[in-house]
């Protein structure tokens, strides 16, 4: 990657996971629990969701983290379920930013006369390849996040049915992080493909309205 590569990913990302995180913090919010509030994450701004040494692996490694959100699931009436909803919250805000970025696509190439074919043939266009990128990656997040291994949001399925098996992978958080970051490696490709055909499917649908 060269640094206008690295550059621009650094932006879709802080973007991407700043949301992502915000969106967490304020669902759990409005479900009852005040611990993201007293802890400053009931905000949208960016700087307090990152993780300085998860900014720092962007230059270094290519990928990135955010500052996880704490919350209390005891505060909620229904604390299995509603811990639920506030992890899919994340993957959610992720896939909604990814419909945006399609939506912005089609309506900046019809503004400028363009078939949907002329996108993908006129990529170079900074403004139509940040936006490709920047849907992708928001694909890719959601999908990436919604794998059931401890820490990522996924793993609250588990909690839903077996318990005891989210128990153990809290209490082994560690080695969930080390099976994660051998997933970005070694299974990327199948990252990109799947989201390659969201991408694709989500792409044809909306622009349906558009041409």
């Amino acid at each position: 990657m060269n640094i206008f590569d690295i550059i621009q990913l650094a932006i879709i990302l802080a973007i991407s996971i700043w949301m992502h995180e915000y969106a967490h913090a304020y669902i759990s919010y409005r479900l009852g629990d005040p611990t993201p509030k007293l802890q400053g994450r009931l905000t949208p701004n960016p700087i307090k969701h990152i993780d300085p040494i998860g900014f720092l692996m962007i230059f270094i490694a290519h990928f990135w983290w955010g500052k996880p959100v704490q919350i209390n699931p005891l505060y909620y009436k229904n604390p299995r379920k509603w811990e639920l909803m506030v992890a899919l919250a994340g993957p959610a805000t992720n896939l909604i930013l990814a419909i945006i970025g399609i939506l912005v696509i089609l309506i900046y190439a019809k503004i400028m006369g363009g078939t949907p074919n002329d996108i993908f043939q006129n990529n170079i266009d900074l403004m139509i390849s940040f936006r490709i990128n920047f849907s992708y990656l928001n694909i890719a997040l959601a999908i990436f996040n919604l794998i059931p291994i401890a820490p990522l949001d996924g793993y609250r399925l588990i909690k839903i049915w077996r318990h005891q098996w989210a128990a153990f992978m809290e209490k082994h958080a560690r080695i969930g992080i080390v099976v994660v970051i051998a997933l970005v490696y070694l299974a990327s490709p199948l990252f990109i493909n799947v989201a390659t055909a969201i991408f694709n499917f989500l792409f044809t649908i909306i622009g349906q309205v558009f041409y």
